[in-house]
């Protein structure tokens, strides 16, 4: 793993060679950088600088930590307030850097320490209303005091940190990037909810799927991309309860078509694979006769990690799991009655919309032949040693207009506006507060209704042994298709009519079968009366989660580990033999002979030692890129890409699949031809990368490379190798820089929770710190860490509980 002191001294390494080298004036004075009492230096940092007392003038009582040895911080107060003034404290203690970060990313405000470099991000995140729906999102909470004041209260600790700090004592990218931190406030908190939801619902194909009907015809279109394939298995099947509903459907306009759409979006758009597995299992189905549940969300691995582990205690409350820095409350986990984990629904929240301006100023846009006058906000984009650049946004009655002549390359009279559920009023944070102190099903539902976004699959377990599937979001009722396309803006009756009531959203309690689980894929069967088209459904995790439960018994934590780390791929399993059949034997070389029996006796497994999978993918790539070159290849104009699973299921079920001819050939290619040529494709690439590396020998660890990265990309400070195994499609979903940003076990016994967990990272986010990355070792062998979860009256007693890494008391 990275060391500490070797990582330092390799992102000073990096400093000087460019500060030296650069015009870049935003690097930090080189004296105070070196200062070995103030400078970098100072960030090499061990348990000891954690003091046994402090003492914080917001505190009405006095309050406890412990520490224990993978630096979880245990919080304890007597009341709630000085609870979430403490986590803001600590959290902010750990994470300040990281938490700043990515508010400032979401408010579109990074050109004000990376200069011009980021004014095109800035300008995406402005223009999208992450801060517009903050704003929003404040201002409803305001009028629940309960909920607001935990805000503030966290609000009040991390601006305690802050105002404590002395040069010396901040983070070390701070120093790098010759900045300081801002004081905390409540719109940023609501900042980083509405970041999340953008990370799970940005990846919208509405221009993507407009240019692609465009250029294919709606009978080619629904070809290649059907909302719903035969090989599905969604998450709520025969266990539903639907058929007794009570419901309304919104009818399609007359005489309406779908528009063109942008030619392509004008930045990199988040990954299609943040997602997640969970499931839970009765009490029926486990050796112990306890229910289980496992959790392990799918995101950027990053270093400092996504999830910050804490617990929270008060007479009244002890919860315990994964929070997000700069977000009170935790966002996963479990107390001495529940568990519950949550996977992305995947459900589409955001509808494009053409707008088309009266004349060149954009002052007007047309509404039922009416000119309406659009809102303007000016968004003043400060960028670092250079003039603040001043953006002017667009708001129409379907959102902000994110594209038009000056972003995005749209036409002086047109635009593109955005219609996004993050942008209503909302109130998130009182669901995950009311969870947090939930003590069964009925609670943990009613708590719920409060969730509009982004949309969770929400996993639940409780001692009673119930065990449920909650797919929670705020979702439109649609017409079938509304949403999928770029919109006519023109029309008024192309708006949402309304949404699906709360208690006709999906979900599943105490089925017959004893589990429930969700991995992205389809929430339910054609059955359920409303129309719930996804951008990006998965097709084999879920599956792979349903063969390994179906036949199960006697499970036990060690099982449930193993799943978590499963390396089996569903998808080679159903579709190698088929390529391997449509091969030409004869005409192979010895070598492909090889790696044609090295396919064929595969057990399908992408361990981290293995180089079939190698090929497999590489095969696989090959054909998609050959097979789809009429809408892959174009230089300046995006088009939806078929999956994975509906390109074999046409490769198997049409035999005369037109689009396996390839454009750049005069021959009309077949199926035969495609699978041929990609082949030795495959073998080419392989080839060319084993010269290029011959230090290292072919292995799917190598070959695919998982790498954490420092959030603000400083080398030196990111772990460059994982030797891991798996990839997307699979339950250990890991890629080259994405995967499980966390895995939890936890098992609720009567006596309270027993829980697993591990980051692929630390609990410091201090690059200087031991507790950085040393949870690394432990996810790359896939093993999960047995978590302290102590009990009210462990905090209260006279003996502290043995084998704790620090006490910490706070007084007021």
């Amino acid at each position: 793993m990275r060391s500490s002191i070797a990582g330092i001294i390799c992102a000073f390494t990096f400093f000087c060679i460019v500060a030296l080298d650069s015009n870049i004036n935003n690097f930090p004075p080189l004296g105070r950088f070196l200062d070995p009492f103030q400078g970098f230096w100072q960030n090499e940092v061990k348990n000891t600088n954690i003091p046994e007392v402090i003492q914080l003038t917001g505190m009405t009582a006095e309050g406890k930590i412990y520490y224990d040895s993978m630096l979880i911080p245990h919080i304890y107060a007597t009341n709630e307030h000085d609870l979430y003034l403490l986590q803001g404290y600590i959290t902010a203690r750990h994470r300040l850097w990281q938490m700043d970060f990515q508010s400032l990313a979401a408010s579109g405000r990074l050109s004000e320490i990376f200069g011009e470099i980021t004014v095109k991000y800035d300008k995406n995140m402005r223009r999208q209303g992450l801060q517009f729906g903050a704003e929003k999102f404040v201002k409803e909470l305001k009028h629940d005091k309960k909920v607001f004041g935990l805000i503030e209260a966290y609000t009040e600790g991390v601006n305690a940190y802050i105002q404590q700090l002395e040069f010396k004592e901040l983070p070390v990218e701070y120093k790098f990037f010759n900045y300081k931190p801002e004081n905390w406030t409540p719109l940023k908190t609501a900042l980083l909810f509405k970041f999340i939801q953008y990370s799970l619902s940005g990846p919208d194909y509405d221009f993507e799927n407009s240019n692609a009907l465009q250029l294919l015809g709606k009978k080619n279109f629904d070809l290649l991309f059907p909302d719903y394939l035969d090989i599905q298995k969604p998450i709520a099947d025969h266990d539903s309860i639907w058929k007794d509903f009570d419901y309304t459907l919104p009818k399609r306009p007359k005489n309406y078509h779908a528009l063109s759409g942008l030619r392509k979006h004008a930045v990199e758009k988040e990954d299609p694979d943040n997602g997640s597995n969970n499931w839970a299992v009765s009490g029926k189905m486990t050796k112990s006769g306890n229910p289980i549940l496992c959790n392990d969300p799918h995101l950027n691995l990053t270093l400092p990690s996504i999830w910050f582990s804490c617990q929270l205690t008060t007479p009244q409350m002890n919860v315990m799991g994964m929070s997000i820095p700069g977000i009170p409350t935790i966002v996963s986990g479990f107390n001495e009655n529940i568990a519950w984990g949550v996977t992305s629904a995947r459900r589409d929240d955001r509808d494009w919309y053409k707008i088309l301006f009266q004349d060149k100023s954009q002052t007007h846009y047309l509404i039922d032949n009416y000119w309406d006058k659009a809102d303007l906000r000016i968004e003043e984009i400060k960028v670092r040693d250079k003039e603040t650049i001043i953006d002017t946004v667009r708001y129409t009655i379907w959102g902000p207009v994110v594209y038009d002549k000056t972003f995005g390359k749209s036409s002086e009279k047109a635009g593109y506006a955005l219609r996004w559920t993050a942008h209503d009023p909302s109130k998130e944070l009182k669901t995950l507060y009311q969870i947090n102190k939930a003590s069964n099903y009925t609670e943990f539902k009613d708590a719920l209704k409060y969730f509009d976004g982004p949309a969770l699959n929400f996993a639940f377990i409780s001692k009673d042994d119930d065990i449920a599937m909650n797919i929670q979001g705020k979702f439109p009722k649609r017409w079938e298709e509304q949403g999928k396309f770029v919109m006519d803006g023109t029309r008024s009756d192309t708006r949402w009519t309304g949404y699906i009531p709360q208690e006709h959203n999906i979900r599943i309690v105490n089925p017959k079968r004893g589990y429930v689980s969700s991995a992205n894929e389809h929430p339910v069967n054609p059955n359920y009366p409303y129309y719930t088209y996804g951008q990006y459904y998965e097709y084999y995790r879920n599956r792979r989660i349903h063969t390994l439960l179906d036949s199960a018994k006697d499970l036990t934590i060690k099982d449930m580990e193993k799943m978590l780390n499963d390396n089996y791929s569903l998808f080679a399993e159903e579709n190698l033999h088929f390529l391997l059949s449509h091969l030409n034997q004869i005409n192979l070389t010895s070598e492909e002979k090889e790696i044609y029996l090295l396919l064929k006796d595969w057990n399908f497994e992408y361990n981290a030692t293995e180089t079939a999978s190698i090929y497999l993918e590489e095969w696989v790539e090959a054909l998609m890129n050959d097979i789809w070159d009429e809408i892959n290849v174009h230089p300046n104009k995006a088009y939806r890409m078929p999956t994975r699973a509906n390109t074999f299921y046409l490769l198997k079920h049409k035999p005369d699949f037109i689009f396996a001819d390839e454009l750049e050939t005069k021959k009309l290619e077949n199926i035969d031809d495609v699978i041929n040529q990609a082949f030795h494709e495959a073998i080419a690439k392989v080839k060319k990368w084993q010269t290029e590396h011959p230090e290292e020998s072919l292995s799917w660890t190598n070959f695919k490379k998982t790498k954490i990265m420092h959030m603000g990309r400083l080398p030196g400070f990111h772990v460059d190798h994982l030797k891991n195994g798996g990839h997307k499609g699979i339950l250990n979903a890991t890629k080259k820089q994405h995967g499980p940003s966390y895995r939890m076990i936890v098992e609720m016994t009567q006596d309270g929770p027993i829980a697993y967990q591990v980051i692929p990272g630390g609990q410091s986010g201090n690059p200087g710190s031991p507790y950085y990355d040393n949870m690394v070792p432990y996810f790359e062998a896939g093993d999960l860490i047995p978590t302290h979860f102590f009990k009210k009256n462990d905090f209260v007693k006279s003996d502290a509980p043995e084998h704790l890494l620090k006490i910490e008391t706070i007084s007021k």
